[in-house]
């Protein structure tokens, strides 16, 4: 009877989790005109469904078990879970009412790098877990000088003249950053495995 009542308690115990995923959202601080990122606001929403179940959950007896079920909820599925409040206007606050996880994910950038980062939030709206991923534009100068070689071969063997002429300013060449689909998938992975959720 003890083994059966303890079967039921440990079935009873949550190993599962809810969770809001937001989509990316973009700011831009980048003075310079050419430089853009953008990417599928979803992705964080379809990789946490993925990944959500790499988290842990307290058993009840000192110890953690991976979750059983993730219910992952993105911009358009919860509003049939959770209906009485706009995720839209106030994601956080209706994660906290609605005593559920929540993931918040920012691609920032400006003129020298981007920062895409994500935050999983408790339900009480502090921080469990955060990850992120970088790229830095690369800036390559191109030295502009005229060089003049002159080869000549005579009785006293082969001569070389170099001569170096007015040096004009260097080019810049700027490469830069990108947010690829791997940059989505290693934070968002990154995010959820391993955590501990309580």
């Amino acid at each position: 009877m003890i083994i059966l009542a303890s079967l039921l308690t440990s079935i009873a115990m949550a190993t599962s989790v809810d969770v809001y995923v937001s989509p990316i959202s973009f700011i831009n601080r980048a003075s310079n005109e050419t430089i853009t990122v953008s990417h599928e606001s979803d992705a964080p929403f379809y990789y946490s469904s993925l990944f959500a179940r790499s988290a842990k959950v307290s058993n009840g007896r000192g110890g953690y078990e991976p979750v059983e079920k993730a219910r992952v909820y993105g911009r358009d599925t919860v509003k049939y879970a959770f209906p009485s409040c706009n995720y839209r206007r106030d994601a956080l606050g209706c994660s906290i009412k609605n005593g559920h996880y929540y993931v918040e994910t920012i691609a920032t950038y400006n003129n020298d790098q981007m920062i895409f980062r994500s935050t999983l939030f408790s339900p009480e709206g502090t921080v469990v877990n955060t990850a992120s991923r970088t790229d830095e534009m690369v800036v390559n100068w191109i030295k502009q000088q005229e060089v003049t070689v002159i080869e000549s071969e005579g009785k006293g063997g082969k001569q070389t003249l170099t001569h170096y002429g007015k040096e004009e300013l260097p080019l810049k060449w700027e490469i830069p950053y990108k947010l690829v689909q791997h940059d989505v998938h290693q934070t968002i992975k990154g995010l959820w495995t391993g955590v501990k959720l309580n």
